[in-house]
């Protein structure tokens, strides 16, 4: 197994995870080497391509590369300031290399060039006083955050963790053979593996806080009020739900639609506002996920803390199938396919925490 539910759900900032996310997580990786290696550069030119390039200024492309530079993080970023500390740094032409020293810094979006690995390409670019090339990086951002170099054998493909696993699994008949022949749920062959590199305390905190911050997310879209970012103009939507159009409780069992709607549609407000939010496994398909283990935590007479951690972990155990085998990537299977990835995902966390089996 390549892969780990903490790689799956990651926090991060809106809009985006393949255009916002990952070109911040790539410039702080350039940041990293340039100050590590003590190459202080008279000025970084970065360029974005293909689908970046065309969609980055709707998606805060340029604010992302920007604010990684500056050596900000996507899961630690302040969401509140980072929009004003970009501008600033594009009114200036000067950006803080890793908090440690200034130069110059453009950004070029080409909205009809691409790279040839992946449509979300990345060229970063360091030249010292004289013109010459201190360092020089291809990334491609692949999906749900995930960011490869120019070694990329493919296009959405991983450098393999060659930790070894419990119970190692490449397909989805290689997990429900493993559940079969171990009496296992799918959660349990996903903690084993989990076990690989954390203890159970770690994974158990880990995915309740990645739980939290989803939860953190929909009462701050439960709460945002306004208009979102965009030319569009495009009014939230979530905040005066509760009072207008859903009744306490689930009388009828539409209410529980109602209100499974309400939360997915507060994450992607949030989220379309760059707030904090979890890749569920995008930002794309952010909503989702919440949206369900709210039903379940708010409807389920018995959930509990176990019950979530299970979710997660199954939920997961699907998500590395499509990584693996597919993509998560809107560029490159368009939004319906980080949807599906995410209804996927979600439909096997609430069938195990309701009781059902793999098979």
């Amino acid at each position: 197994m390549a892969l780990s539910a903490f790689d799956l759900y990651t926090v991060g900032i809106g809009p985006s995870s393949s255009h916002t996310v990952g070109p911040m997580r790539a410039a702080k990786r350039f940041a990293d080497g340039l100050t590590g290696e003590g190459r202080l550069p008279e000025l970084v030119h970065v360029e974005l391509f293909g689908s970046l390039g065309a969609t980055g200024h709707g998606h805060g492309s340029e604010n992302a590369v920007l604010l990684g530079l500056l050596g900000e993080d996507p899961a630690t970023v302040d969401t509140r300031t980072a929009e004003a500390r970009a501008a600033r740094v594009r009114e200036r032409g000067a950006v803080t290399l890793n908090g440690v020293h200034e130069t110059g810094v453009e950004v070029v979006l080409h909205r009809r060039k691409s790279l040839p690995v992946h449509p979300n390409g990345m060229m970063f670019t360091a030249r010292g006083a004289g013109g010459e090339v201190l360092r020089e990086r291809t990334y491609y951002s692949v999906g749900g955050g995930f960011v490869v170099d120019e070694q990329a054998a493919g296009a959405d493909r991983i450098v393999a963790d060659t930790t070894p696993v419990r119970y190692p699994f490449a397909t989805a008949a290689d997990l429900l053979r493993i559940c079969a022949d171990r009496g296992l749920r799918i959660s349990d062959v996903m903690l084993a593996n989990e076990l690989a590199g954390r203890t159970e305390r770690q994974v158990r905190d880990g995915l309740l806080h990645i739980w939290g911050v989803m939860a953190g997310c929909v009462r701050a879209g439960c709460q945002g009020e306004g208009v979102l970012p965009g030319g569009l103009r495009v009014p939230r939507r979530a905040r005066p739900v509760p009072r207008t159009h859903v009744r306490q409780g689930a009388r009828d069992p539409l209410d529980v639609v109602d209100w499974v709607t309400l939360f997915a549609l507060a994450v992607n407000e949030e989220n379309a506002a760059g707030g904090r939010v979890v890749t569920a496994p995008t930002n794309g398909a952010a909503g989702i996920i919440p949206a369900v283990l709210h039903y379940y935590t708010r409807f389920e007479a018995d959930a509990g803390d176990d019950g979530v951690v299970r979710f997660l972990l199954a939920a997961a155990a699907i998500g590395i199938l499509v990584k693996q085998n597919a993509s998560i990537s809107g560029a490159e299977v368009g939004c319906q396919g980080e949807v599906g990835s995410a209804c996927s995902m979600a439909a096997a966390g609430l069938c195990e925490v309701l009781g059902g089996s793999p098979r």
